[in-house]
């Protein structure tokens, strides 16, 4: 459980570490308390011992060791949990992401100006500039099988361009279900009023699962004005339990929302190809 010294904040943010290199943690300590709004961010560390880390003020800084590796949204949820009722806005992100103060306060301004949205994600670069396609389209479990065994066959490459929406300009507004979940800024009261990250997902499928979820009740909108900048290194390529892991979690997501009968699914994808193709279409007020 973390509790949040006494007082409201415009923003609460959460990074879930695991055996994080110090240097890149105290990086993103030191971005986040940059940022010009009343801020508390939350450290959770999944790691078999306790990170070594500075005397970090304990009224912008809440430290929570959890003695064993809780998974990523349900460490995330003890953050989520903490802001309820004391924060307009959670910000869900990892410690590889690199941003200017401005961006949080850009988001926190959209959503401000954006009512009906619970989420708002920025345009996401690679360290060489280029874009990562991490705005997409609910996956089917082609999508995910062929990302992970086949990823340069000719029909792995189709299936994204489709999936990844790489056809897409990615330079307006847009209203889409699902934003890979390494910088998500939610509403509070909305992510309250789902439940948070579903907790059975330990490691990968649950961002797909929170922002569908999200979608089902609010807007979940790209904001392609704001850019960040993310590393993104990819465990579960790098390693055969990171793979173990990514298997595990999609067999979950389609237990849960459905294999190949996923009616909400066929429709969600169809209406969104659908508007962004046609911009003369409302996609975001």
């Amino acid at each position: 459980m973390i509790v949040l010294p006494e007082g409201g904040y415009d923003v609460v943010g959460s990074v879930v570490v695991f055996k994080t290199d110090p240097c890149e943690l105290a990086q993103a300590v030191a971005q986040f308390l940059a940022v010009p709004l009343k801020t508390h961010l939350c450290i959770i560390d999944n790691s078999p011992s306790p990170a070594a880390r500075p005397d970090w003020d304990p009224a912008r800084v809440s430290y929570h060791f959890a003695a064993k590796n809780l998974g990523y949204g349900r460490a995330h949820n003890l953050a989520l949990a903490a802001a309820s009722g004391r924060s307009r806005y959670s910000l869900v992100m990892n410690t590889d992401i690199r941003y200017s103060p401005d961006v949080v306060c850009r988001l926190v301004d959209f959503l401000e100006r954006h009512r009906d949205a619970g989420l708002a994600a920025p345009k996401i670069r690679y360290p060489d500039g280029s874009l990562q396609y991490v705005c997409r389209l609910l996956p089917t479990p082609l999508n995910l099988f062929l990302r992970r065994f086949l990823p340069r066959a000719t029909w792995t490459l189709r299936a994204d361009a489709l999936y990844e929406l790489r056809w897409w300009d990615h330079e307006h507004v847009a209203n889409l279900p699902y934003f890979q979940g390494s910088f998500m800024m939610l509403r509070t009261s909305v992510c309250n009023e789902i439940g948070g990250f579903d907790e059975r997902f330990f490691l990968y499928g649950e961002d797909i699962d929170l922002t569908r979820r999200m979608h089902a009740v609010a807007q979940t909108l790209y904001v392609p004005h704001v850019q960040i900048t993310h590393e993104y290194r990819r465990y579960s390529r790098k390693s055969l339990v990171g793979t173990w892991y990514g298997i595990q979690n999609n067999c979950r997501y389609f237990n849960k929302w459905g294999w190949f009968f996923d009616r909400d699914r066929k429709r969600i994808n169809r209406r969104v190809v659908a508007q962004l193709s046609n911009r003369t279409v409302p996609i975001a007020s």
